[in-house]
């Protein structure tokens, strides 16, 4: 009989209640900030994170889950009977998590053998955006299924997993480096705010939005366009430290394009460090990539 173990590192940002209710160990990624280091998940929530990141000057670094915490994870469920784990990491183009996990299933196979079988899928994307697919993974172990069962769907829907991201402030990009000091300055005065698409591993600008109250509009346009059978989806809105009324707005529209359900969700350490703390992404699935 199966026994499956689930596991992911820290970005995935799956709420705590979740993770304990469907039995899912997250790996922390570890943050050093002003001289002190401490874990995504198990030491700040994201709430606090944004806290810190708006009174704050210096961007805190963070470090990936090591080959050293995979093996650990590995072992411990080895000890507990698993014969089978299957664990998802942030995407490879932006961190070497899942490289890690790869080196530290070598390592286990040569220090047991195949006594237990390992998975790992590189989420090709950030944030809840694969968070929801793992508490799929979790929850269809839940009532039974089989573990190549669960595997085929998670494989699927990482291949169509999308989202696109607005940024109100382009401070916190300047200051992690990923547009200049003279692009921000003139997109500020200027007004206009970047809109990115996520996909396939990839966090590209797609457009830009000229003032604040065309930002939501041009999201919500976008997955309008890119988004497939919209009637059967549950939209994700991701949202940083953003007014109440902005995340309403965004969400009427959503409902407005035809969504079934939308859901909530807060951005955690890993993408809140580099689009600063004023961020809000919709994800959703689009067409299936090969």
């Amino acid at each position: 009989m199966e026994k499956i173990h689930i596991f992911s590192d820290s970005a995935c940002d799956i709420p705590e209640p979740l993770v304990k209710e469907h039995d899912i160990e997250i790996l922390p990624v570890h943050i050093t900030h002003e001289g002190r280091t401490f874990r995504e998940y198990y030491d700040t929530t994201p709430q606090q994170y944004w806290k810190l990141l708006q009174e704050s000057d210096d961007i805190p670094q963070t470090s990936q889950v090591t080959p050293s915490q995979a093996l650990e994870c590995y072992r411990s469920a080895h000890a507990r009977g698993c014969t089978h784990a299957l664990g998802m990491a942030m995407s490879a183009k932006g961190s070497g998590g899942y490289q890690s996990m790869c080196i530290a299933r070598d390592l286990f196979y040569e220090e047991y053998g195949k006594e237990m079988r390992i998975e790992l899928v590189d989420s090709e994307t950030y944030t809840m955006i694969y968070g929801r697919i793992l508490l799929k993974a979790a929850r269809m172990r839940d009532q039974g299924d089989a573990f190549d069962a669960i595997v085929g769907v998670v494989r699927s829907r990482v291949k169509r997993s999308e989202a696109v991201l607005g940024v109100y402030t382009l401070k916190h990009l300047k200051k992690s480096g990923r547009i200049s000091g003279g692009a921000a300055f003139v997109g500020e005065a200027l007004g206009l705010k970047p809109i990115s698409h996520v996909c396939a591993g990839t966090v590209d600008v797609c457009g830009k939005a000229r003032g604040e109250k065309n930002l939501i509009p041009k999201m919500a346009e976008f997955v309008g366009a890119h988004a497939v059978g919209i009637e059967k989806q549950t939209a994700g809105l991701l949202h940083g430290a953003v007014a109440e009324e902005k995340i309403a707005e965004l969400e009427r529209r959503l409902y407005g394009l035809g969504f079934r359900k939308v859901e909530r969700w807060p951005i955690g350490v890993s993408v809140i460090t580099n689009t600063g703390p004023e961020a809000l992404a919709v994800m959703y699935y689009g067409e299936q990539r090969a």
